[in-house]
């Protein structure tokens, strides 16, 4: 589940020091910016900003529900009772269908599965909230409304592993149907995140679509770990035997702990943590020395767009439709008389 950034305006930074054009100072090294003069007023003022930064609080609680994920893959005693219980099934295969096969499932992971859906509908909602100074109908909302649409799907569908039974049996079926569903949804709001966030995040110097950029690094990272959920679940529908053996899904576990990572460095280099790091890869340039001749961008992001204009766009062409057909009658009237 990819974040967006927030959208700095001039309000926010014409009297922040801690601005990148208001840094003169230059640095030779990493030491050296960690030895600077003014660190000890420098940190308070970034900590200050850090704490009170909503988007630091989403990305750490979905930094802890991606650890809760990998902790499900990878301790032994979760799958510890399925492997105890797996020598049981291979002994009947003989005698009973693969898919009248029973799913060993268990109880605790289920729990825990329970309770990482409901975190991961309060991150949706945490992400909704820090879009401040956005209408609830602007397009740039609609990836996180279908967050919130699969969030709950992965709930309900967690709700219904205890009740899974065979491998072929109804719940179990329509685990991996709500399942796909989610994920087709989920794979709709990433590329939506991605235009939502060109749409609005001002670009610039050592920010955007670059690899050594924070950003592009998360969202390259969660995408992916989206693909591989999406391929994941299209193959349980296809071959639902496949349940249990196949654990391609780890490594989407994986890549979405790296992405959550990678999103608390945007949010710290957005805060102006990393004075000491060098610019564009390069010691000795002070940012706030760079003038960077350019076209004129967008100062706080492109303009609103309502999702209800499209409506009134479609209305009034609608309106002008008529109108037009209306002077056409009354031209031929007229002609004819």
């Amino acid at each position: 589940m990819p974040v967006n950034f927030p959208v700095k305006t001039e309000e926010d930074d014409i009297d922040d020091l801690t601005a990148p054009y208001n840094e003169l100072e230059t640095f030779d090294s990493i030491w050296d910016g960690l030895r600077w003069k003014h660190i000890q007023k420098r940190v308070p003022i970034c900590f200050k900003k850090t704490l009170y930064n909503r988007y630091m609080l989403a990305n750490l609680i979905y930094l802890g529900y991606t650890i809760g994920l990998l902790v499900i893959d990878f301790y032994p005693g979760f799958s510890a009772s399925s492997s105890d219980n797996s020598t049981t099934v291979e002994e009947s295969n003989d005698t009973i269908s693969i898919l009248d096969q029973p799913v060993i499932m268990n109880e605790y992971v289920n729990r825990l599965y329970i309770g990482l859906a409901a975190v991961n509908i309060l991150v949706a909602f945490l992400y909704i909230i820090a879009w401040r100074g956005r209408s609830w109908f602007d397009v740039v909302l609609i990836p996180e409304y279908l967050n919130h649409l699969q969030a709950g799907l992965y709930l309900w569908s967690a709700l219904w592993y205890s009740k899974q039974d065979t491998l072929g049996g109804y719940y179990t079926i329509a685990v991996h149907r709500i399942e796909l569903t989610a994920s087709c949804t989920e794979i709709c709001a990433a590329i939506g995140w991605m235009i939502s966030w060109y749409m609005t995040y001002t670009r610039t110097i050592g920010r955007g679509f670059t690899f050594d950029d924070p950003d592009t690094m998360g969202y390259l990272t969660t995408t992916t770990n989206t693909l591989i959920y999406l391929v994941y679940n299209i193959q349980l529908n296809i071959y639902p035997e496949q349940y249990g053996s196949n654990q391609i899904y780890i490594y989407a576990d994986v890549l979405g702990f790296i992405g959550s990572v990678y999103y608390i460095f945007g949010t710290l280099r957005d805060e102006n943590w990393f004075w000491f790091l060098p610019l564009a890869g390069q010691y000795g340039i002070a940012a706030g020395r760079i003038h960077v001749e350019t076209r004129v961008l967008p100062q706080f992001g492109r303009p609103e767009t309502l999702i209800t204009d499209l409506c009134r766009r479609r209305k009034g062409k609608t309106k002008d439709k008529k109108e037009n057909e209306n002077n056409v009658n009354m031209d031929i009237v007229t002609d004819y008389f």
